[in-house]
């Protein structure tokens, strides 16, 4: 599964039993990992060292390995053993046992952890070590992984005197070994994820294999995974035909170190998702509660009859301030009942963009001059701001002239339902940095900075709610052109001239999230979140961004222009369409003349005709993609008739052929000369562009396995005779005259 179409790992997560998971009070408790004994009962080995001691560094100078039972998996677990205890200073692990990993292979436990040992006493309460002491850096390059073995989960366990697994001198795992995950293969070899560290805290990922349990372990690569640098903790699984894997993101790659998830087809070579969080330190429970956790780390995964059910992590917390460890324990769903939180857009294929905002009324000419860009032979009137370099203090005087009392949003979302369109995404904020819609964060908002005092975006949630389409929120994220702050390659830098000195993550904190809140939060169901221009944003606020807004609605979805290829889908150029090849969900924004916002400049000669505007909706539904078609009020809020128009021509259109456009996909079929193709099921829809005057049209199409062919007319459909062809096509008998001026469709049929 990866992130795009078919849901993230954390939609498998549900909600935390209030009473799971295993805790003790006088002592902290760390690193769960849970197997069914032979007595029916869920076995959970784990760490624990005394709360007499401060939690750092004394994971790593007094733990030990205790075993605790529950009838569920859930819990709660019961404490009734010490297994491991450390074995005295003549042992490699005579100091401190901990992170234990459960496996079973035929009739034997094996139980995987790592020790250590070191120079000195152990501490007590009266004589605790610190973190940079050299007991507590020698116990650290001790570390290493030991196995022991028994053939009851109650033991008495067997250990090796020696560890299984040591470092390599000179190499990126010369510190320490420990961590390990093993892998039982099922011809019962042993493949061994485990972490390696060249110094302290540079840790990394590698693996090493075995014929039997009990060894050698022979590295596998000399070199850890690319996936695993700055990673830790991995537990590795098998299910639906690959291998799975969670790692604590210890390098902070794309989380405040919280746990993220990784895919491989032979568990070797492995991928992230653009998201791959898993798990934060957000915890939703099953009293309805979402509470934040001061750490989640050490995951690991029960498999049940090939399906992962439940991952148990530690986890801490403060609660009255006075901070608790215990490891956590969260069900699952089977990947089968994850939602495809694109399915209803997959179906809609057709959305209205509106892009509208204070300029609108210069409307592409600026004191008297038209806008130019070298770049551009008609530049795009809502950049106006940048374009002209015009100061945010004279700007801003646009807002005293925005009167739209013409806005109309009944109209604007009925015509967009009769153009067939399922969708709309209307301009919350711009790159000029004004918000559309009444923002408590900022004053330079409609409703507070304008004569209009109203706010269009309720008034198209509720036309949208009564009317049945779908609400989405444009949001311009690198670009803010009014906010000190932002960072973007076409920045403000004339009222702002020190950009090197800006805090973009103050912006997204003060501006960006508080108003995302305010949008997902005071408009009902929002579908859609459609960032643009991520310029400066890093891989952790990108991820850190979509995950913000899935915890206000789980339900809207996002597109990658939040940036670092992170979102529900991708997001073509401005009027590209991807061709042939494009395997991810994906929507190509396009507008009907040049600008985006209303432009004077926009004159006759640059709106593209109904015809070519209804062929490339085909055409991108041809190659799996959704058309979201622009329109840009003017500044009294009346749309332009050009628009009306072209969104009449698709009402007509669509009022016949909609069949062939919602819920398509993509066709397997090469694109004709003539046109194009997309499918449902067993029905291949024929688009023709250009008519056959001959009266035959050659198909693609397996002639054999054709069923029917009908043609659809606006006076109903008629069927039509054809032939199959040598090769592995048909030959179709049409009408002299074709029944759309535009595009015409015959349904295809098959057996």
């Amino acid at each position: 599964m990866n992130a795009r179409g078919k849901g993230h790992f954390r939609d498998r997560i549900l909600p935390a039993p209030t009473g799971g998971g295993f805790q003790m009070e006088d002592y902290w408790v760390w690193g769960a990992s849970v197997i069914q004994g032979e007595d029916g009962r869920y076995h959970m080995f784990a760490s624990r060292w005394p709360r007499a001691l401060p939690f750092t560094p004394h994971w790593l100078t007094n733990s030990e390995i205790v075993r605790a039972v529950s009838d569920t998996p859930e819990g709660p677990y019961t404490f009734q053993e010490v297994v491991l205890p450390p074995r005295g200073k003549e042992f490699w692990d005579g100091k401190m046992t901990h992170n234990p990993v459960i496996r079973k292979v035929d009739n034997t436990y094996l139980l995987f952890y790592t020790g250590t040992t070191y120079q000195g006493d152990m501490p007590t309460s009266e004589n605790p070590t610190t973190r940079n002491s050299a007991l507590k850096l020698d116990a650290h390059r001790h570390e290493r992984i030991g196995l022991a073995t028994s053939k009851s989960v109650f033991g008495p366990w067997k250990r090796r005197d020696k560890p299984i697994l040591d470092t390599r001198p000179g190499t990126w795992e010369q510190y320490l070994v420990s961590n390990a995950s093993p892998f039982v293969l099922e011809d019962g070899r042993i493949m061994l994820y485990y972490k390696g560290v060249r110094e302290l805290k540079d840790h990394a990922i590698g693996v090493a294999v075995a014929d039997h349990y009990e060894g050698p372990y022979r590295r596998l690569f000399d070199h850890p995974f690319p996936i695993g640098i700055g990673a830790e903790d991995p537990t590795i699984w098998f299910e639906d035909g690959q291998y799975h894997a969670l790692m604590l993101d210890c390098g902070r790659i794309y989380s405040p170190k919280e746990i993220f998830y990784a895919v491989s087809y032979d568990g070797l070579h492995w991928k992230a998702s653009p998201n791959p969080v898993a798990i934060s330190k957000v915890i939703l429970w099953e009293d309805g509660e979402i509470r934040r956790m001061l750490s989640t780390e050490r995951p690991q995964i029960l498999v049940e009859n090939g399906r992962a059910t439940h991952v148990f992590f530690a986890t801490s917390s403060k609660p009255g301030g006075i901070r608790k460890t215990w490891n956590m324990v969260v069900p699952l769903k089977p990947w089968k009942d994850v939602r495809d939180p694109l399915a209803w857009w997959k179906e809609a294929r057709f959305g209205l963009f509106i892009h509208w905002g204070l300029y609108a009324i210069p409307a592409g000419i600026w004191k008297e001059k038209p806008v130019t860009h070298p770049s551009y032979l008609n530049p795009y009137c809502e950049h106006i701001m940048w374009l002209n370099r015009i100061p945010v203090a004279e700007y801003e005087k646009l807002a005293e002239q925005f009167n739209p009392t013409a806005f109309d949003a009944d109209r604007i979302v009925q015509l967009a339902k009769d153009a067939g369109m399922k969708y709309i995404v209307v301009t919350a904020k711009h790159h000029d940095g004004f918000a559309m819609y009444h923002s408590r964060v900022s004053p330079y908002n409609i409703v507070d900075a304008t004569p209009y005092q109203r706010d269009p975006l309720k008034d198209l949630a509720e036309s949208c709610a009564v009317q049945g389409l779908r609400l989405g929120f444009y949001y311009s994220l690198g670009r803010d052109w009014h906010h000190p702050e932002a960072v973007s390659g076409r920045t403000n830098d004339w009222d702002f001239t020190n950009p090197e000195e800006r805090d973009y993550q103050k912006y997204l904190d003060e501006k960006v999230k508080p108003q995302l809140e305010e949008l997902l939060t005071g408009y009902g169901p929002v579908s859609i979140l459609w960032f643009d221009s991520p310029e400066s944003t890093t891989v952790r606020q990108s991820i850190d961004l979509e995950m913000f807004v899935k915890r206000l609605q789980p339900e809207c979805i996002v597109n990658n222009r939040i940036g670092n290829d992170v979102g529900d889908y991708v997001e073509a150029r401005d009027n590209a369409i991807f061709k042939k090849g494009q395997c991810l969900p994906w929507e190509s924004p396009g507008t009907m003349a040049e600008s985006w916002g209303y432009s004077r400049l926009d004159t006759e000669a640059y709106w593209k005709s109904p015809k070519t505007l209804i062929r490339r909706l085909v055409d991108i539904a041809s190659q799996g993609g959704n058309y979201l078609l622009n329109i840009g009020p003017d500044a009294e809020g009346n749309l332009p008739q050009m628009a009306v128009d072209r969104l009449q021509g698709f009402a007509d259109w669509m009022s016949v052929y909609s069949e062939s456009v919602y819920g398509t996909s993509g066709s397997r079929f090469k694109t004709e000369d003539w046109g194009r193709y997309t499918i449902r099921e067993n029905v291949v829809y024929a688009h023709i562009f250009d008519w056959p005057e001959n009266g035959y049209l050659p198909v693609r199409v397996p002639g054999e396995e054709i069923d029917r062919a009908i043609l659809l007319t606006d006076q109903g459909e008629s069927v039509l005779k054809f032939k199959p062809t040598y090769g592995s096509g048909a030959i179709i008998s049409v009408p002299q005259r074709a029944p759309s001026q535009w595009v015409s469709v015959i349904k295809i049929i098959m057996k």
